[in-house]
């Protein structure tokens, strides 16, 4: 009986060695080949290009094809991205550059446009998009102290001194004052 203890236990310890040691050797296989060949995970080869395209077209615009494309010139698109940047407030991910997202973002609000015409534009998925846009807006709405001043109740001077636009301003000035009183 003992024997056959020792027999099965001795099977069961080189069986444990057996695994051990094909997990060791697949292991190693699995990372020279990995060194070797990177995955591919589809052809997005010419996707990336269409986005490096589109981010240098607003790099190396003039100010009125910037305009056209984010209804914004580049001497305050950079200042925005930077702020953005320096508050991590927006995120560079491994695919996306702060640049773009906030191209997306302007593009969207600039245009009035859904997110599935920019999703073709910048060659990103709609869910992307969505996400990049909601994330600049969070970023917006964070640093609206800073970018965002609150109306005045002034009249500018030149308007005052100006027979043309005095009258009209006085009657609304006074029906605002009115509705103070009510």
């Amino acid at each position: 009986m003992e024997f056959e203890q020792q027999r099965s236990a001795m099977a069961k310890q080189a069986a444990g060695k057996v695994v051990v040691m094909v997990t060791l050797v697949s292991s190693k296989l699995k990372r020279r080949r990995e060194d070797d060949e990177p995955i591919c995970y589809g052809p997005r080869l010419e996707a990336d290009e269409h986005r490096e395209k589109n981010i240098s077209l607003i790099y190396n615009s003039t100010d009125a094809e910037c305009i056209a494309m984010l209804r914004m010139s580049r001497a305050p698109f950079f200042p925005l991205c930077n702020l953005f940047r320096q508050r991590s407030l927006v995120l560079y991910s491994i695919n996306a550059f702060v640049e773009e997202q906030v191209a997306m973002f302007l593009h969207v609000v600039g245009h009035n446009q859904r997110f599935r015409v920019v999703h073709q534009s910048f060659r990103r998925s709609i869910e992307t998009v969505s996400r990049h846009f909601h994330q600049v807006l969070f970023a917006v709405r964070e640093l609206k102290a800073d970018l965002i001043k609150p109306p005045s109740s002034a009249t500018h001077p030149k308007i005052l001194g100006s027979h043309r636009w005095n009258p009209f301003f006085k009657v609304f000035i006074g029906c605002l004052g009115s509705l103070f009183y009510l």
